[in-house]
Order: C-alpha cells, then sequence, then structure tokens
C-alpha cells in the first residue's frame, strides 16, 4: 500500500520539478528582454523631443517664409509708389521685416541644430533595437518552443499520475495529498536508520516504529506529520 503510494509521490515530484521549469526562464532571454525595453523606452522618450523640436521648426519655417513673402511684396510695392513718401513707407516696411527674419533665421538655426542631432539620435536607437530583434525573437520562438515541450510533458505525467492515484485506497490518497501540501510536496517519508524520520530528522518514539511496522496501519511522525513508511520492512 505504501510502496504504490511511494511510486504516486515520486510522480508528484517529477510533476513538480516539471512544473517549476516553467518559471526558469533563460537569463540570456530574461536579459535581452530587458535589454530591449530600455532601448525602447529611450527612443520613445526621444521621439517626444523629437516631435517637439520639429513643430518648432516647422512652426519658424512658416513665419521665416510669410515674413520673406511680406518682405518682398513691400519691396516691389516700393517700385510702384507714386510718390518718395509712399516708396519711403514701403522701404521702412521692408527694413522691419528684414530685421525680424534675421532674427528669426538666427532663432531658428539652433533649433534645426538641435534636431538633426534628436534625429540622429533616433536613428542610432533605431538601429540597436533593428539589431537586438531577429536575436530577440529567436529566443522568444525557443523560450515559447520550451513552455509547449514542458506542457506536453506535464500532461502526460499527469495520466501517470492518475493511473497511479487509483491503486492508492481514498482514504490515504486523501491523507497523502493533505500531509504533502503542507510539507513542500513531500507527504510520505522513510524511516531512517530504522529510527528516524526521513523528512524531519527527529528521532521516532518506540510506540510509532512499533506501529509504522505494521504495513495495515497508517503512522504519521509526530513532529512534522509526514506518513512513515518502513521501507527496510516493505
Amino acid at each position: 500500500m505504501l510502496e504504490k503510494l511511494n511510486d504516486l509521490q515520486s510522480k508528484d515530484l517529477e510533476l513538480d520539478a516539471v512544473h517549476s521549469e516553467i518559471g526558469q526562464t533563460p537569463e540570456e532571454l530574461i536579459q535581452l528582454r530587458t535589454k530591449y525595453r530600455q532601448v525602447e523606452a529611450e527612443l520613445k522618450s526621444i521621439e517626444v523631443v523629437y516631435h517637439d523640436l520639429r513643430k518648432q521648426v516647422n512652426n519658424s519655417e512658416l513665419e521665416i517664409d510669410a515674413l520673406a513673402a511680406r518682405r518682398k511684396a513691400s519691396s516691389e510695392a516700393s517700385l510702384r509708389a507714386q510718390s518718395a513718401k509712399e516708396a519711403s513707407q514701403y522701404q521702412n516696411q521692408e527694413l522691419q521685416f528684414a530685421t525680424r527674419l534675421q532674427e528669426l533665421e538666427e532663432d531658428t538655426l539652433p533649433l534645426i541644430e538641435r534636431l538633426e542631432g534628436v534625429q540622429a539620435e533616433v536613428n542610432r536607437l533605431q538601429d540597436h533595437l533593428n539589431e537586438l530583434e531577429p536575436n530577440l525573437i529567436a529566443l522568444n520562438q525557443a523560450e515559447e518552443d520550451r513552455i509547449i515541450a514542458i506542457e506536453e510533458n506535464t500532461e502526460s505525467l499527469k495520466l501517470e499520475r492518475t493511473a497511479l492515484a487509483a491503486n492508492v485506497p481514498a482514504s490515504l490518497l486523501k491523507q497523502y495529498e493533505q500531509v504533502r501540501r503542507s510539507k513542500k510536496g513531500v507527504g510520505l517519508t522513510t524511516i531512517v536508520d530504522g529510527k528516524r524520520c526521513g523528512g524531519c530528522n527527529v528521532q521516532l518514539p518506540i510506540h510509532v516504529m512499533q506501529k509504522a511496522r505494521k504495513a495495515d496501519v497508517i503512522t504519521k511522525c509526530p513532529n512534522c506529520g509526514r506518513i512513515l513508511w518502513n521501507r527496510a520492512e516493505a
């Protein structure tokens, strides 16, 4: 009876080991995912700066074009003026537009230079992502394949476990599963050196040992509560 329970526990421990494998993502993949997210975050952040600068430069260029058009119109109007006074007025307007145009161009130049620098950084980060992506895709696929294989193995082990559980009396199975849940997956343990609990290493009382020798009686360690199996006499 306990031998069959031991077979069941061996299968349960095998299932536990397989379950633990699912969370053991390869360190290389963890590091690459972290690196990719970092670069991606940097790219999104710098793109915000780029779009803001691009908007500023666009607005400045529109204003420059408008001022240049107004300056040209004033220059042409001065040539068509009917009097020296009228020509002077247009010339003054032209000068005002030219002055403002020069100021705006001087203010816009640093923006354009900064925009070019930010654009270069955007390109660098995007290139970095492009370099990381193929390896990341390959490692993600390998991880997906690994998980699928583990899940398939788990289903196979579950079927084997069900078959083994059918050979264990329901009352014993219930006790085993209750203890197993509270004792890190080990509900059944052997008696070591004919006197100690293999689960907690506590020396067993004589009356417990005597009870454990009776194969038809379920005996638990008085210290840890695990079911005891006197394997030497099994």
